[in-house]
């Protein structure tokens, strides 16, 4: 299997959507310095899947196979998508880490960092950079990932195709819309 530049990276930027009150849409450097908390949470303060993508980026950071399947299931999926082709890159534990220890051969100073990360249910939405260096040059590229978990185990991962990373990424945040009940307002209806 051909080594292919996977990101899987996700560290730096987490987005407490409760907590903005956002009427128009603002630049992620806008938000990070009027709504976002400066300091990231602890590790062990955020959901159980943010821990888990992290652990897996870590050990991407590490270059340690390891590490990488210790936080995925035995039958993990592993996609690229790219326009209206999905590649299965993966489809167990042993795939995943061939590809990775040919990754790590090839690009042995990989690293991964998380600049945005959003949960929804059993999903992690990321978007993710790695850099490494060829010939003495330090290259990077973005990707968006989507992990699904199985109760605390990464079970699949889609990856979208790689791209120039934005300088400050722009992120539409809206408050989420609250339905009061009501209360009182049912009336009893006889045929």
């Amino acid at each position: 299997m051909k080594p292919k530049i996977w990101l899987v990276t996700i560290g730096s930027a987490i987005l407490s959507l409760s907590s903005v009150n956002a009427a128009e849409p603002m630049s992620l450097k806008e938000l990070s310095l009027k709504e976002l908390p400066q300091k990231e949470q602890p590790l062990q303060e955020q959901p159980k899947s943010v821990q888990v993508v992290k652990q897996f980026i870590q050990g991407f950071n590490n270059h340690s196979v390891e590490q990488l399947l210790q936080q995925t299931t035995e039958n993990v999926h592993w996609f690229n998508l790219s326009g209206a082709k999905m590649e299965i890159e993966t489809a167990s534990q042993n795939e995943l880490a061939a590809a990775m220890t040919d990754y790590f051969a090839s690009l042995n100073d990989a690293k991964a960092t998380l600049r945005q990360i959003i949960v929804s249910a059993n999903y992690v939405s990321t978007v993710e950079e790695v850099t490494w260096s060829h010939d003495g040059d330090q290259s990077s590229q973005c990707s968006l990932g989507v992990y699904q978990l199985n109760g605390d185990k990464i079970s699949a991962v889609w990856y979208y195709p790689s791209h120039a990373c934005d300088e400050a990424p722009w992120i539409e945040v809206a408050a989420p819309e609250i339905v009061q009940p009501e209360i009182g307002l049912l009336k009893e209806t006889r045929q």
